[in-house]
């Protein structure tokens, strides 16, 4: 919980009380290529990734594996249900072999409603994110399917070689074959 603790840190939770908010959490594998969400699925626990790199992705009508979202070490996936609790609009799977450090739902209301940083932690980690998300959204519009790849190369540096590039291209907005066109020109 080393890990956690040192993250909680980080966002100004003193070190008391960063052990405090870990006696609510537990550790557990997910082995690479297991669903750790499924789609129409609500949300059981909250996820914070010691070890590994999950995807989010969702099929399109036309039968397409989008892929929405990376999420890797040090940051959080299956946190949708406490924005919006209803079922999941897409999967979440480990692309490798994964270590989670995990929370039930109903454990973490309990905190955010009655420890004050937590309420607080919780609101900086919602802003983050939805900044992150919008941002995507801006570039994705605005940008040339090469400048949405350096940005992702910028945001995700190690990423390239632990995914396949299918899912890159995808998140990205790409075929494949434009993705590795646009590698042969860099």
């Amino acid at each position: 919980m080393d890990v956690l603790i040192e993250y909680f840190q980080k966002y100004g939770i003193e070190k008391n009380l960063a052990n405090k908010f870990t006696q609510f959490f537990y550790e557990k594998k997910y082995p690479k290529g297991s669903t750790i969400l499924s789609m129409g699925e609500n949300t059981q626990t909250v996820c914070f990734i010691k070890e590994g790199i999950v995807r989010g992705f969702y099929i399109n009508t036309d039968g397409n594996d989008i892929t929405k979202c990376f999420s890797t070490e040090g940051s959080w996936c299956c946190i949708y249900n406490m924005l919006r609790p209803s079922p999941s609009e897409f999967w979440i799977e480990a692309l490798e072999d994964c270590i989670m450090i995990q929370i039930s739902v109903d454990k973490l209301k309990h905190m955010i409603n009655t420890i004050p940083e937590s309420q607080r932690l919780y609101t900086k980690l919602c802003l983050e994110a939805f900044i992150h998300s919008d941002n995507r959204n801006v570039n994705f519009q605005k940008m040339k399917a090469v400048e949405r790849y350096l940005l992702f190369i910028h945001q995700y540096p190690d990423l390239e070689k632990r995914v396949k590039q299918e899912y890159i291209a995808s998140y990205i907005g790409i075929t494949p074959s434009s993705l590795s066109r646009i590698k042969r020109n860099l």
